[in-house]
């Protein structure tokens, strides 16, 4: 498919279908410029700069920011929860699908605005916008991003991944405020003349259903862990199907390769990075090694951390990320586990990482995450499991103080005996937030 860049997309004379919801209504690429228009006529009126995107929608959220983009405007794309008035989050207004309740900051509503022409359809290259981490290492933090930037990246995105999607639709259970939800889900089926879905997939059993045939789905591990309860396959296989968010087990790739009919295309990346590097687990021999996109160099510092400098990142200079790795060649590597997961027990390094590693290798465990816990002066180790078919027959024969055993007798030969599990809480599902990210905090609260 052609790639339209971004600054340029507005030019375009077409009639093609660019969104589609729920119940399958259709809207056009005239109503898409044209609302973009009204919008646009709206905050060019305001002396305010700094306009936060809070729309669910995803076709109000496109028109949002490219309202923002042709008035001059900076998009802030911050989680739902730092929008709120008690937020110290800086931004001048906020744009939404509706009215809602009283903001004490501005707000335009999607709903109330009359389509309009366009009168300057060109964006200018210094268009930008505001990103923020996940806030899954710490408080969230301000990531930039201009529009060449993600340019570039969107040319990448299809030379790489465009020629086994053709003409598809794209749909998604991840969020488009998150850099990896704005361009697989929103960004690059709009350069492309892709149609996407305005809504969000919720549930495992919403991928079964009759638009795989020709369809791109967008997502995280948290939903693809959640299918091994599923025996039958579908009948028309998905056409490609992305995930990022964090890595996918083995486990969760095999089920979606039975169950989906293709092995899907891990994205390794962050907000303050973009995209860095895929792997698919269907190649033979090759499941660990990852390959970085083109354009995309990366370094492995004195620790063993992962460096990266891109055209894609809002940073002149090389980024640091959490993670440990071993480089194969200057396009390849293999990762090590999160080198950030580090905490401190009794004044001695622990890897929540390894823990997580090897408890992942029991047979009666499918899914696990370690935290650090405290009480009073004594520090330990916690850990939430998700228990496998097996694991939970065991769970109702032998009680939770067997199996919690069992884990640790198992660990406790790989494992420095500080870090061995003091507690364990059994859940049917590791929590995590939309965008397949862990908490420490709400995993901390399971203990409490």
């Amino acid at each position: 498919m052609t790639v339209i860049p971004l600054s340029r997309l507005l030019e375009t004379e077409s009639a093609h279908v660019v969104c589609f919801d729920r119940h399958g209504a259709e809207i056009y690429w005239p109503q898409f410029v044209q609302t973009v228009a009204g919008l646009s006529a709206v905050l060019a009126k305001s002396d305010k700069r700094y306009w936060a995107i809070d729309c669910a929608n995803s076709f109000d959220f496109a028109c949002a920011l490219y309202g923002c983009w042709t008035a001059g405007k900076t998009a802030i794309l911050a989680p739902a929860h730092m929008l709120t008035d008690g937020s110290d989050l800086e931004f001048d207004g906020i744009i939404l699908s509706s009215a809602g309740d009283a903001r004490a900051r501005p707000v335009v509503a999607l709903d109330s605005i009359s389509p309009a022409e366009l009168q300057e359809p060109i964006i200018p290259a210094t268009s930008d916008l505001i990103l923020f981490t996940s806030g899954s290492t710490g408080e969230p933090t301000k990531a930039y991003r201009s529009i060449l930037n993600i340019e570039a990246e969107l040319d990448v995105l299809e030379e790489v991944f465009g020629g086994g999607m053709g003409d598809a639709r794209v749909y998604s259970t991840v969020s488009q405020q998150h850099v990896y939800g704005l361009l697989f889900r929103l960004l690059w089926p709009l350069v492309t003349q892709r149609a996407f879905a305005s809504f969000d997939f919720e549930y495992p059993e919403n991928l079964f259903s009759e638009v795989a045939a020709n369809g791109v789905l967008v997502t995280s591990p948290a939903l693809l862990k959640r299918m091994r309860h599923i025996k039958e396959p579908i009948d028309s296989p998905w056409r490609t199907i992305f995930s990022s968010g964090g890595l996918l087990p083995e486990q969760a790739a095999n089920d979606a390769q039975r169950l989906l009919g293709c092995c899907p295309v891990e994205v390794l990346g962050s907000t303050e990075t973009s995209g860095v590097a895929w792997r698919k687990q269907d190649q033979h021999g090759a499941a660990e090694v990852w390959h970085t996109l083109p354009e995309v160099r990366v370094r492995q510092d004195d620790e063993g951390f992962l460096e990266v400098s891109s055209p894609f990142m809002g940073l002149s200079s090389w980024h640091r990320m959490g993670d440990k790795v071993r480089l194969k060649s200057n396009r390849t590597f293999e990762l090590l586990g999160r080198g950030d997961h580090i905490v401190k027990i009794e004044e001695k390094r622990v890897s929540l990482a390894e823990i997580e590693q090897r408890a992942l290798a029991l047979p009666i465990v499918d899914d696990v995450a370690a935290v650090a816990l405290e009480e009073g002066t004594r520090q330990f180790i916690g850990l939430v499991v998700q228990l496998s078919k097996s694991g939970k027959k065991d769970l109702q024969t032998l009680g939770r103080r067997d199996v919690g055993q069992a884990i640790n007798k198992a660990l406790g030969g790989k494992l420095d005996p500080i870090a061995i599990p003091k507690k364990i809480r059994y859940v049917d599902v590791v929590p995590v937030n939309p965008q397949g990210k862990r908490k420490p905090a709400e995993l901390r609260a399971l203990f409490d």
